[in-house]
């Protein structure tokens, strides 16, 4: 019983717990009924549609949780399951970041192994990775979420650049001051949409910044830059092929933000898994690589 309500709330439903378990929806129902009976309180509030942890429930499943993972993988190492590599994973990522890396390694990996299916969710949106049953998420930034484990890849560094026919037609730029007479694209849900803080050593310089035009990705921000119509801020792995074809310049080469943290995550109630490790360390080396600035 205690099994297959950590597998309701794991996968966020009956039916998928049921799936899971290769047993009947109702077999799941009635084990959940009859768990709340044997506590003698409520573990779940159920709707037609949804299901959500009572503050019980939540401790409930917590307390099982790493009994049940420990006796999972006794199990699997018991039938020589763990170094199976096979069934589903759900990944979810930034857009810049999911459609210029992940993809790529992802097409390599299901031909490398056709018994994994995988799931691609790509957002700039931070998303409830339990509820929405995500078993790897790429985060960028400071993470407050206590209920995930996290693996640090690296820091994301922040560069300015511009084209050199939008250069020629605007005041040189000799330090970040200099900005406030420049057209700046921004990033719309970003905290840098109205002021750069650039650093340079152990200097600090927060510049007022105005544009135009405003995106959500990154990506749509430096096309803008390429055509000519402004200068902008993005990470070096998405600007070096650009620089390198001399399709953008560095600008203030010596200034840059304060970097970025990005991570790998995922539920704490996550079971860990061949496939999981292998894909979890696949995105990590992919990353990885992609933040070491060659340019």
């Amino acid at each position: 019983m205690t099994r297959i309500f950590v597998k309701v709330i794991q996968h966020g439903s009956f039916s998928k717990a049921a799936e899971l378990l290769g047993v009947p929806k109702s077999t799941v129902s009635k084990s959940v009924s009859k768990l709340e009976k044997i506590t003698g309180t409520k573990l779940l509030l159920r709707t037609t549609r949804s299901q959500t942890l009572t503050a019980a429930g939540r401790l409930f499943y917590e307390t099982c949780l790493e009994p049940i993972q420990v006796l999972e993988d006794a199990q699997k190492s018991l039938y020589g399951q763990d170094s199976i590599v096979s069934g589903p994973i759900k990944i979810t990522s930034p857009e810049d970041i999911g459609s210029l890396i992940i993809s790529p390694l992802i097409g390599s990996l299901s031909k490398q192994h056709p018994d994994v299916s995988f799931e691609l969710h790509y957002t700039n949106e931070i998303v409830d990775l339990i509820k929405e049953g995500f078993d790897l998420a790429v985060r960028i930034g400071h993470l407050a979420e206590s209920n995930l484990k996290v693996r640090r890849i690296g820091i994301l560094d922040l560069i300015l650049v511009a084209s050199s026919s939008y250069l020629k037609n605007y005041p040189p730029l000799k330090e970040p001051k200099d900005l406030k007479d420049h057209l700046c694209l921004l990033l719309s849900d970003s905290q840098m949409k109205h002021y750069w803080t650039l650093t340079h050593g152990k200097k600090n310089m927060r510049v007022e910044v105005h544009s135009k035009v405003m995106s959500n990705q990154m990506s749509s921000l430096l096309q803008v830059a390429i055509a000519g119509g402004g200068i902008t801020l993005a990470s070096s792995f998405l600007c070096q092929d650009y620089i390198k074809n001399k399709g953008l310049e560095r600008v203030l080469p010596d200034w840059k933000v304060k970097g970025i943290p990005i991570s790998l995550v995922s539920p704490l109630s996550t079971t860990s898994s061949a496939r999981l490790k292998l894909v979890s360390d696949e995105i990590h080396s992919a990353i990885s690589s992609a933040l070491t600035l060659n340019f």
